[in-house]
């Protein structure tokens, strides 16, 4: 078994957290469960017939170099016609205001067909102000990563704006362009449903099945 750290909620009653907590990370090397969560995954689908694992060099995370490269990577994919490719991003970013001689925190890109086309980070952050406890952000990652191979699943990319939907919810973030979220989860929905949508212009649009034969 793997001997990996946990820890709850340092606030488990929603307390604000205090000032000083936003430029602190106490313990840096105990976000490493986030990359042996995804080695976990990897070998878990791994196992499944029809689905490949290809290792990935180091590479950008973007296009315009904002978030740097990540230092090792998986894409795992499925034979199944429809089906998105899941990738699965280590980076060991630097760390400030952690202890003396820290190790990199460990951070976990999620994306799906190249890794421009990210969907979340965990930690998104790393402060203590931002810790929410193992459990939490463990359950963060596998919700994430079912919601793309359990299928169906659509994200879209649009200039200052994103959307990603899947059956159990969705989400959206703009900075301040692109249509409202109402709008573009129904979007979403119809495109997962096969649908001829007509979308904004310069729209990227990724609409993925699930990996899995429905019983």
């Amino acid at each position: 078994m793997l001997d990996l750290p946990s820890w709850p909620s340092p606030r488990p009653f929603m307390d604000a957290p205090g000032e000083e907590e936003y430029s602190r990370v106490t313990d840096p090397a105990r976000y490493r469960i986030v990359h042996e969560r995804a080695r976990v995954w990897t070998q878990v689908l791994g196992a499944v017939p029809g689905v490949q694992v290809e290792r990935l060099p180091p590479g950008p995370l973007d296009t315009d170099g904002h978030l740097g490269d990540f230092d090792r990577g998986v894409r795992i994919s499925s034979e199944r016609e429809g089906t998105l490719p899941l990738l699965l991003l280590e980076r060991d970013a630097q760390v400030t205001g952690g202890p003396d001689h820290s190790p990199g925190l460990a951070v976990l890109h999620l994306a799906i067909v190249e890794p421009t086309v990210s969907l979340e980070l965990h930690p998104d952050c790393g402060c203590d102000a931002c810790d929410t406890g193992s459990q939490d952000l463990l359950r963060a990652i596998d919700e994430a990563l079912m919601a793309v191979v359990g299928g169906p699943f659509v994200t879209l990319r649009g200039r200052g704006w994103q959307a990603d939907w899947h059956p159990g919810g969705g989400s959206s973030r703009s900075t301040g362009r692109g249509l409202d979220h109402d709008t573009l989860m129904d979007l979403c929905r119809r495109l997962a449903a096969g649908e001829d949508v007509r979308l904004p212009r310069g729209t990227r649009s990724f609409v993925g099945q699930s990996w899995f034969v429905s019983t």
